[in-house]
């Protein structure tokens, strides 16, 4: 092998490589659009499905819309307000401040109730859920719901590649449907 035939098998095994990094740098505002606007991604081990969270949250709005209407306090106001405004700065924020309040309205009717053996500090958001599920105070499809929440909130709070991109639309739906249950855990009082 000569220098020429080494330069030219090394010209040509970097090529694809190289014509391909090319076009990522030139084209990331427009993959970053795209990926923006996917209902569904998934990369290596990572995938989101928000069209699913949404869908199942539809169809627990009806059901959610025949309770009864629970009087706001000041303070869940001021967090739907928070929740609304990172929204709009910050989606991925906004995610993760929807089940920041989620999880502390079902851990407060976890201890309304008065359904778990257990002391509030041992209380994980799983084993609370499954405390109202136990006791009858959560449908199938609300628990199912709560846990497509529980994954997609992780993933938004652990991913660390920059490819994960939640776009306002999407970051809007979690946080509705976040308040929408945060006001139905609201109205567990204890019977008796």
């Amino acid at each position: 092998m000569d220098w020429l035939q080494f330069i030219s098998g090394l010209v040509s095994s970097i090529a694809w490589p190289a014509v391909a990094l090319t076009f990522l740098f030139m084209f990331r505002a427009e993959l970053a659009k795209i990926v923006q606007r996917l209902a569904h991604l998934k990369y290596k081990d990572l995938e989101l499905d928000f069209d699913k969270v949404k869908q199942q949250a539809e169809g627990l709005h009806l059901e959610v819309a025949q309770e009864p209407k629970i009087i706001e306090s000041p303070v869940f106001t001021s967090l739907e307000d928070q929740i609304m405004d990172a929204v709009d700065r910050a989606p991925s924020a906004a995610i993760l401040l929807a089940w920041s309040g989620l999880e502390t309205a079902i851990a407060a009717a976890v201890a309304r109730l008065a359904i778990s053996p257990d002391s509030p500090s041992y209380r994980s958001p799983m084993h609370n859920i499954e405390m109202l599920s136990r006791n009858g105070r959560l449908s199938k499809k609300h628990e199912n719901l709560l846990h497509g929440m529980r994954v997609l909130r992780n993933k938004v709070a652990h991913e660390q590649d920059s490819m994960l991109s939640i776009s306002q639309e999407q970051a809007l739906n979690y946080a509705s449907t976040a308040i929408d249950l945060i006001k139905h855990f609201e109205g567990y009082n204890r019977v008796g």
